[in-house]
């Protein structure tokens, strides 16, 4: 029993001192702190790196990866994950997007959409939808989205608006009691297209067929596009 008294007294101060040497390493890993691992995703590397920095947290690129939807040098996946308790100090591990590259949108406002085809082609970008608007500048882009400047991904569409011959409308005045030059006077004021054709007399018999002395294409006090051609019936013999 002695023996063993002596024994444990021979260890004590081992004990002792390796308990002492697993509190003081521990202490000043405690002294470090935790920190709350920021979210880095979808930020570029050097954004990334900046944040974690003030974080107290070294970062590290593990590899990068062809990503076609995360833009160039973005960052995709991190270990450990964001917002969770770390030891400050750790190091944040990356997976990196090397694609595809950001690249600013032209400016196409003005030009043809032939023209605009061309510089976006320079750009790695195509034309998305294509939508016509009533306006002077026919034929000319007006509008655009995205706008000129804006940075979006490369293989991205870009939706134009074109301006196409502005609509005009006429309203067909009535010309039922009206005789031939009378007629022709009206629709030459209002800038009215029209084609004017005399019917022959109709004869029966010896008799003179009573036909209606005046007809249109159009109903009178109809309204009409500038464009469309106005034909006027008119019986010579009426």
């Amino acid at each position: 029993m002695t023996w063993k008294k002596g024994l444990l007294y021979s260890l004590l101060p081992f004990f002792v001192f390796f308990v002492s040497v697993y509190l003081t390493i521990d202490l000043l890993l405690k002294s470090g702190g935790n920190v709350i691992c920021p979210d880095i995703r979808g930020k570029t590397v050097d954004e990334a790196r900046e944040v974690a920095k003030k974080t107290g947290l070294p970062l590290v690129v593990l590899r990068y990866e062809n990503r076609s939807d995360v833009p160039y040098n973005h960052i995709t996946v991190q270990k450990p994950e964001a917002n969770i308790p770390i030891r400050k100090g750790r190091i944040i591990h990356v997976i990196v997007s090397e694609g595809p590259k950001l690249t600013d949108v032209p400016n196409l406002i003005g030009i043809t959409l032939q023209e605009a085809e061309e510089t976006l082609k320079e750009k790695n970008l195509g034309i998305g939808k294509i939508i016509h608007i009533p306006h002077i500048k026919e034929g000319k882009i007006i509008a655009q989205t995205p706008k000129g400047g804006e940075k979006i991904l490369e293989k991205k569409e870009v939706t134009l608006f074109i301006a196409q011959n502005e609509s005009k409308y006429y309203f067909l005045p009535e010309l039922k009691d009206l005789n031939l030059w009378d007629i022709q006077g009206e629709m030459d004021t209002k800038q009215i297209k029209y084609r004017i054709t005399l019917l022959p007399t109709v004869m029966i018999n010896d008799r003179t067929v009573q036909q209606e002395s005046l007809r249109l294409s159009l109903p009178s006090r109809t309204i009409f596009k500038r464009d469309e051609e106005i034909l006027i019936y008119i019986n010579s013999g009426g």
